[in-house]
């Protein structure tokens, strides 16, 4: 009996979410990230040092949970890359994504204009 030919599969994305770095909006989606507290703690313990994958304990005072979850949104927003090691990811912030976030607030800041009070 001929074994019968191979269909190849055809991957299809059911979670509706847009590939890494497509957005209308980057400002909004790194600065919705940061608003989050948990974030914010990640991206002041990634300043310091890198985070080697698995999170067992969790890092940054946060328990594993969180940690994951804020790399998800942080992942989304670009405000973290990650290379492998073995079988481990090592993940750090993202420089230029962070200049380019420096660049337009100091855009927003009018760039040695003086800027009034009210």
């Amino acid at each position: 009996m001929e074994d019968a030919p191979k269909r190849l599969g055809k991957h299809v994305c059911l979670t509706n979410r847009k590939p890494l770095g497509i957005t209308s909006d980057p400002e909004h989606e790194a600065f919705a990230a940061l608003a989050d507290e948990d974030v914010l703690a990640m991206v002041r313990g990634l300043a310091e040092s890198e985070l080697r994958s698995p999170f067992t304990g969790g890092a940054f005072g946060l328990d594993e949970q969180t940690v994951s979850a804020a790399i998800r949104k942080m992942k989304a927003a670009g405000l973290i890359s990650s290379r492998r090691d073995g079988d481990d990811h090592v993940y750090f912030l993202n420089g230029p994504r962070f200049r380019d976030l420096v660049r337009f607030l100091e855009r927003c800041a009018g760039e040695g204009r003086t800027v009034s009070r009210p």
